[in-house]
């Protein structure tokens, strides 16, 4: 427990202010969300484990008070809507002061009540925009809107803010017009009357949009505020370090362990009503037999209790009443999707229910040109999950469907980690020691200065072939530690974007000890995710910051967008340590320097002629320059000659795409033992495909076109041959 004197720190002036609060009641006003005593003692916990368990070291004296409540106010109003310039000064001269202290003694009362004045703020001017919307709007000046406002200045006045609002509202109410007018009228101009019926509908959508954003701000909870406030806190210390209440803490948990326990279907908010858009396969409501996608939930009871209206109630609310602990009973009113005019009591017993979407998957892709003919296997993993149970592990599943794989006899293998963002360190240790058959795989520096190798020693390979990583800029953590050891080893091409994120951070997840009347009644405990290691190459380059670079890269509109971890504020610094000494296994695969080169030359070639890298090049261009507009006209008639523009360009770049999709390589699925059984039992329940997996075995065109998958399934070909063609000269 902290040991601070509040008051032998304070300037006079804050001293007398200070007491002053603390002897004069404070007046709630109604509507207002305030911190409880729970939140003091999770802030007193996040400070002291800040200070203790962050990398840096850093103590929370050092940092700036004036950057933490200028990065809270941009999180609350990124477009600089509600604050005017004057408030942002009011709020940094009356909290900077004492802002450090206020945190060490656990008290959120600045973030309240900044938050406070946000939403009555914004209330006030969702009120203002309902009226206004009444206006007449002619769509006829030379007026624009800067709609891009990430860099914008706050607003000087009241008056300012009002003009810029007109605006927005303005640009809003055309864009809905622009959506309802068609593109191939050989005017471009529209009678009074067409204009005012546009208008009015164009109007009331616009007010509708407001109106739920109204509703999601008056549903804003105290655990939001508090959530919102101390990740602004944990985020001065770097991007990756967050705070977790109990509800974002389970999510983490079901994320990371790709299961949760509950019905098994995907809800989401349309129009106040909470409807049914997906139900997960084998789950208890497909299993029901009596629960369909668009189907509405208007009523919620636990087991025998009372029914709960659930119309117009927050989203996150309704799941929670929904979800709850295994093989117990939940009930539902729902208003079916083909007879809306009725309900139904529909009862479903809560299940433990895997995730398998998010799971390892992989593709066989039969690869015809410049004469060859092979097949190529390829292995999606968009996370690095884990589970210290027996659930789902990423290196698991990986290995199974590379047995699979092996039993097909492809002639090289894809490791596709273009979305994967990270996920358990020791999964990704794990699944690169599927590849090698021992060897250092990453180096861990924690924040005692202490180095420690991490190795594989299994000395089993699940594919001893041909490897290629595929990554993009959104490929961190895990999957550059996987790509950037398995290149350091000269086992794997890296093949994509031409960096990956450049995230070369550790986290840990840290839950809060508190005292037992502070624990929640349920045992759920709020939790700190804390960068609290940095983590090295076999090399000793670190991937902070410059990420791994590709041995082949490709065009890509990611290039253009600050989405690398040198985008995000507060990102720690690059730095080396000494390289870790190995040997390899003389007869283990690795790839010879020469190879590529040789593939490199080859790709190149390709992406200057073929028609797909044309198409490619063209659609990157067009997204980057309109990446750069940030300011629109308000006039009808010119946005309806861009309008065209675009349509025109997207009609013929869809008709390309559609031509060269015709050219894709054949492909078959293959599913984890686990999504095989799922799917079954689905079938079963839906009773149809009763001849099992009949169809899953031919291949076909795939339903999506992706060229850099299927240029890299090219280069996968290219290094084939050249193993092959070295092979048979060492024969001969």
């Amino acid at each position: 427990m902290l040991s601070y004197n509040f008051f032998t720190k304070l300037p006079v002036p804050y001293l007398i202010l200070v007491l002053f609060n603390l002897i004069t009641p404070k007046v709630i006003i109604a509507g207002e969300l305030q911190p409880t005593s729970l939140m003091q003692q999770e802030t007193k916990w996040l400070v002291q484990a800040l200070q203790q368990a962050h990398f840096n070291k850093v103590s929370i004296k050092n940092l700036s008070s004036r950057d933490f409540i200028l990065s809270y106010l941009n999180k609350l109003d990124k477009s600089k809507l509600y604050f005017n310039e004057s408030d942002v000064v009011e709020f940094t001269k009356r909290y900077s002061p004492t802002l450090i202290t206020f945190f060490e003694q656990g008290n959120l009362f600045p973030g309240f009540e900044i938050y406070n004045s946000y939403k009555s703020k914004s209330i006030e001017r969702l009120d203002w925009v309902t009226e206004f919307l009444d206006s007449e709007f002619t769509f006829d000046s030379n007026s624009s809107y800067k709609f891009d406002r990430t860099d914008a200045n706050w607003e000087t006045s009241e008056e300012g803010l009002d003009e810029l609002w007109k605006k927005l509202i303005e640009f809003e109410v055309l864009g809905e017009v622009l959506s309802s007018v068609e593109t191939n009228s050989t005017s471009l101009s529209l009678s009074k009357g067409e204009l005012t019926n546009l208008s009015t509908n164009s109007k009331s959508k616009v007010r509708k949009r407001y109106e739920r954003w109204k509703k999601s701000i008056l549903e804003f909870e105290s655990t939001d505020v508090q959530e919102l406030y101390l990740t602004t806190l944990t985020q001065m210390f770097d991007p990756h370090t967050t705070f977790m209440n109990i509800k974002e803490k389970e999510k983490f948990n079901q994320t990371m362990n790709n299961e949760l326990v509950g019905i098994g279907a995907v809800l989401s908010d349309i129009d106040g009503y909470c409807t049914i858009t997906e139900l997960l396969p084998g789950g208890p409501a497909e299993s029901s037999r009596e629960l369909n996608p668009k189907d509405q939930i208007v009523k919620v009871a636990q087991a025998e209790g009372e029914f709960i209206n659930v119309v117009d109630m927050k989203l996150s609310k309704i799941v929670e009443l929904i979800k709850g602990p295994k093989d117990t009973v939940v009930r539902l009113e729902v208003k079916p999707v083909n007879d809306p005019s009725s309900t139904k009591i529909v009862r479903i017993i809560r299940d433990k229910i895997k995730l398998t979407s998010n799971l390892a998957s992989a593709t066989i892709h039969k690869v015809k040109f410049d004469k060859a003919d092979r097949k190529v296997g390829v292995i999606e993993l968009r996370t690095f999950y884990g589970s210290s149970g027996s659930g789902p592990k990423a290196t698991d599943d990986v290995e199974e469907l590379l047995q699979k794989l092996r039993v097909e006899e492809v002639e090289g293998v894809i490791l596709d980690l273009r979305r994967n963002g990270g996920g358990y360190l020791s999964e990704a240790v794990n699944l690169a020691g599927l590849f090698i058959s021992r060897g250092p795989v990453v180096q861990v520096k924690s924040t005692d200065g202490k180095i420690r190798k991490k190795f594989d020693f299994n000395p089993k390979l699940a594919w001893d072939g041909p490897l290629i990583v595929l990554v993009s800029r959104y490929s961190a953590s895990a999957s550059e530690i996987v790509a950037g050891a398995l290149k350091n080893h000269k086992r794997a091409i890296i093949v994509g974007d031409k960096t990956t994120h450049g995230k070369g951070t550790v986290q840990s997840l840290i839950q809060m000890n508190l005292p037992f009347n502070f624990n929640s009644s349920t045992g759920k405990k709020s939790a700190a995710k804390i960068t609290i290691q940095k983590y090295y190459l076999p090399s000793g380059k670190s991937t902070q910051i410059q990420g791994v670079e590709s041995d082949i890269s490709m065009p890509t509109i990611n290039t253009f967008l600050p989405i690398g971890e040198s985008d995000l504020d507060n990102a720690l610094p690059c730095d080396s340590i000494a390289p870790v000494n190995f040997r390899r296994p003389a007869n283990e695969f690795v790839y010879a320097l020469d190879d590529i080169q040789n593939l490199k030359k080859k790709s190149l070639t390709r992406q200057q002629v073929l028609p797909e890298f044309v198409y490619l090049n063209k659609d990157v261009n067009w997204y980057k320059n309109k990446r750069e507009e940030t300011t629109l006209s308000l006039n009808l008639g010119n946005r309806r000659e861009q309008k065209i523009i675009n349509q025109e360009f997207s009609e013929s770049m869809s008709e390309d795409f559609d031509n060269l999709s015709k050219n894709a390589f054949t492909q078959k699925n293959i599913n984890l033992n686990i999504v095989d059984l799922q799917n079954t039992k689905s079938r079963e329940v839906r009773g149809d495909n009763k001849d099992g997996n009949s169809t899953t075995n031919l291949y076909k065109l795939p339903t999506n076109f992706d060229i850099r998958l299927h240029e890299t399934c090219r280069v996968m070909s290219d290094w084939v041959g050249i193993i092959e063609s070295r092979n048979l000269t060492h024969k001969n």
